[in-house]
């Protein structure tokens, strides 16, 4: 028999319940838990927060959280349909006109996070249904980085003095809608079955779209730029209002773009951009006069060379670290080469301390 009152680690623990959660319960466990939901608003909030836990969504160091959400009713034939809004459904048999009237809330298994739906019904015998959005605005202050995490493997590592907002639909494989300002690395785990993009990225000067990939963005005040480390993403300048075709960049290319244009596109060392958030860096025949200016940007560091005749060797292999000091001694020992810095740590010196 169903309790009256229900904990939020009762109902994540209650079988019943995670089946109604995952999509595989039948008709009489749906009524009875959407009768214990509807019966106060203490039940719904409970039932929200257990369902946001089994539905397996991860989110670390969340920024300022802006979630709209709405308990509804809808019927499961319209869950899969595309778009924002979907077809007016009506009921044709006296055995399914209950499950219009009573389904308070559907979550498909494996989705990314739960949507939320709702509609309104009138005397006439078709139902409208209109879809709502999860939305999240994570924001970054100097020397703070933020990562959001996706039940699938996916995730955006958002850079310092940033802010990204993204938006989850209801399925699994529906596109994350991202509106980006400042600096964030994508991490979108690759699955061949998967029809759309997992990520579109939205910025002042244009669109960017992925399908399985590792890539960074820049916006800055005049143009954004694109990174890509893996995989393969599509540029839009301009966004949706520019007919011409979509730019496809390549890895290891880096394209910068305008509403307008694109400005320049080039092959890069990926790592040098990325290793801010992935910690890793790879060296590929990298002359020592490529990392010097490298660690200038990154670091906000003056870089001498003690000889001149250093800026043309070339480092080959991978280092991780998590600071300068740590780049500085793996670089080091890597390049079989001295490598240190000031006491004021504002300087670092390549090559012998004379």
């Amino acid at each position: 028999m169903q309790k009256e009152h229900y904990t939020v680690p009762e109902l994540i623990q209650n079988q019943s319940f995670r089946r109604m959660v995952k999509g595989t319960a039948g008709p009489g466990e749906i009524r009875r838990w959407n009768q214990w939901m509807e019966a106060t608003d203490q039940n719904r909030a409970i039932a929200k927060e257990a369902i946001a836990e089994i539905a397996g969504f991860g989110f670390d160091d969340p920024g300022e959280v802006d979630v709209q959400a709405e308990w509804i009713r809808l019927h499961g034939s319209t869950v899969g349909k595309k778009g924002g809004a979907f077809r007016s459904v009506r009921s044709r048999t006296s055995s399914v006109s209950w499950i219009l009237r009573v389904a308070s809330i559907l979550i498909v298994g494996g989705m990314i996070g739960f949507g939320l739906f709702f509609y309104g019904q009138d005397d006439s015998s078709s139902t409208r249904v209109e879809q709502i959005t999860q939305e999240r605005t994570v924001r970054t202050d100097q020397g703070e980085h933020k990562t959001i995490k996706f039940s699938n493997g996916s995730r955006i590592i958002v850079n310092s003095n940033s802010a990204l907002t993204y938006r989850l639909g209801l399925l699994h494989n529906q596109t994350i809608e991202v509106v980006l300002e400042g600096e964030a690395y994508f991490d979108a785990e690759s699955d061949s079955s998967r029809k759309e993009p997992m990520f579109a990225i939205h910025t002042p000067d244009g669109d960017i779209r992925d399908i399985g990939t590792e890539f960074l963005v820049t916006v800055s005040e005049d143009y954004s730029r694109v990174v890509l480390q893996e995989g393969e993403v599509q540029i839009n300048p301009g966004g949706k209002g520019n007919d011409e075709p979509a730019v496809a960049l390549k890895k290891g290319e880096m394209l910068a773009f305008d509403e307008s244009e694109v400005i320049s596109r080039k092959t890069v060392n990926a790592t040098f951009y990325t290793s801010w958030a992935t910690g890793f860096m790879q060296f590929d025949e990298t002359t020592i006069q490529e990392f010097a200016q490298y660690v200038e940007q990154r670091f906000r560091v003056q870089v001498q060379l003690t000889d001149p005749r250093l800026t043309d060797i070339k480092i080959d292999g991978g280092v991780y670290f998590r600071s300068l000091e740590e780049l500085v001694r793996s670089v080091s020992e890597v390049a079989l080469i001295p490598v240190y810095q000031s006491a004021d740590r504002e300087t670092v010196y390549i090559g012998d301390n004379f």
